[in-house]
């Protein structure tokens, strides 16, 4: 897959016409996978570039495997979308918002994060709480064997058995049988903001979702995005081939982010 440092001068088209937008997920993209989850820090050069860049697109937004709070307090900058959880979760004036059809799935998924907390036990595996979603980190853990245990524990249990099961990097995830991803929620932007043009930004299967949205909405005469996939050892098979472009880890996101804001400024 192309390099996108090679192709500068076909995304500086994207942003010939507006409104335009930049959207980005935050683990593995903005900021280093990193052993504890508690301890991500968004790379301090991205912030930076995310502050330039809120005031010099129609729309910066941030669409995160995290709740969405957790996704604000990391970048804790006002003028940016908040959406966590795969597209469960906004914030909305300090607010998270999440579908009324949600809720019914919040007693179920805390019932087995309880089954599942006994039968994984030890600290090789994490159980992350999210609201609508339980992740459970294996990082930590001998591998494949711990991927296997998960999986072998969710799929003994009746509770489970309605829900939708994803893996991710290092990470299994547990949601409601809703067909609401990063995807859907790149097109409600889309949509919501009238863009002519934007960039999507991710490394995980989830940004997937994403990037298959910003080429359905490509087909229209009114609108052409782009989609960045950012390598690494961990990436999941698909995302050089469904990306248009790739950058080489956190450091080249930094970069490309530096490079469209002083790109933007020379072209307003």
């Amino acid at each position: 897959m192309p390099y996108a440092f090679n192709h500068l001068d076909v995304i500086e088209e994207i942003f010939a016409a507006s409104p335009h937008g930049l959207i980005s997920d935050i683990d593995g993209t903005i900021s280093e996978i990193v052993l504890i989850p508690e301890e991500a820090r968004v790379s301090a050069v991205c912030h930076e570039q995310l502050d330039r860049l809120r005031s010099q697109l129609d729309l910066v937004a941030i669409v995160s495997g995290r709740a969405a709070a957790r996704a604000k307090a990391m970048i804790n900058l006002d003028g940016i979308v908040y959406i966590g959880n795969h597209g469960l979760e906004r914030i909305t004036n300090d607010t998270v918002i999440m579908p009324p059809l949600i809720h019914r799935y919040v007693t179920q998924l805390q019932k087995l994060e309880a089954t599942l907390a006994s039968q994984l036990t030890g600290e090789e595996i994490q159980i992350e709480n999210k609201g609508p979603i339980i992740t459970l980190h294996y990082r930590r853990a001998p591998q494949p064997a711990a991927a296997a245990r998960i999986m072998a524990a969710l799929k003994s249990s009746p509770l489970a058995a309605s829900l939708k099961i994803n893996q991710g990097r290092m990470a299994i995830e547990v949601r409601p049988p809703l067909e609401i991803n990063k995807g859907t929620a790149s097109l409600d932007l889309i949509g919501e903001y009238g863009l002519r043009r934007a960039i999507y930004i991710g490394d995980d299967r989830t940004d997937l979702d994403a990037f298959r949205a910003i080429h359905q909405a490509s087909v229209t005469d009114d609108f052409r995005g782009l989609a960045l996939g950012v390598t690494s050892p961990e990436m999941p098979a698909g995302l050089t081939e469904e990306a248009d472009f790739t950058l080489n880890g956190v450091k080249d996101v930094a970069r490309f982010l530096t490079w469209l804001a002083d790109s933007v400024t020379r072209s307003n």
